[in-house]
């Protein structure tokens, strides 16, 4: 596998650069490093996202309010916070906010907004069916094969498919087996 695209799309990125530039005029210290992340992709944040209709989720501090741009970023489940706490034991914030920068950074504006949609229906299915947060991610096959076919007729092949490589990112960023 080439990492051309990936060589390409950093091409003049400076990560220390950013890195600096964000947290010298950050307004307030965000939570985490990901929220750092989200904000430095986003210097503008006057916009506040808002629900459409038939994009409810069940409430929870796991799944914030946010642009669906940044929803793989911003949205976990236990296994993920895990996750991520064990990697603040080991390696500094500067570190971690290289590591979500040039991750999320590997996708374009528009794939982000598409993956995070996807993550919605996801979460919306697993509600339907009160699929407990810690079965969310990592998901078994069977609840990727249900999520899957409970769409089949009603999204198109290439919007199912971005979905799953939605949820498959979302996997990833959490450091979640697929």
């Amino acid at each position: 596998m080439s990492n051309e695209p990936f060589h390409h799309l950093m091409q003049g990125v400076d990560l220390d650069a950013a890195a600096a530039a964000f947290w010298q005029t950050a307004p307030s210290i965000p939570s985490d490093v990901r929220e750092a992340v989200a904000l430095s992709l986003q210097p503008s944040r006057s916009r506040t996202p808002r629900p459409r209709i038939g994009s409810s989720i069940a409430p929870s501090a796991l799944r914030p309010s946010v642009l669906a741009s940044d929803r793989l970023l911003l949205w976990t489940t236990p296994g993920g916070q895990e996750w991520q706490v064990e990697l603040e034991k080991k390696y500094p914030d500067s570190s971690l906010f290289k590591l979500f920068h040039v991750m999320i950074r590997s996708l374009d504006s528009d794939t982000r907004s598409n993956y995070g949609a996807g993550l919605l229906r996801f979460t919306q299915f697993c509600d339907s069916l009160n699929i407990p947060e810690r079965d969310r991610m990592p998901a078994a096959e069977s609840l990727i094969s249900q999520f899957a076919a409970s769409h089949a007729g009603s999204a198109s092949a290439k919007t199912l498919n971005n979905w799953l490589c939605g949820l498959h990112f979302w996997h990833i960023i959490n450091g979640a087996p697929w």
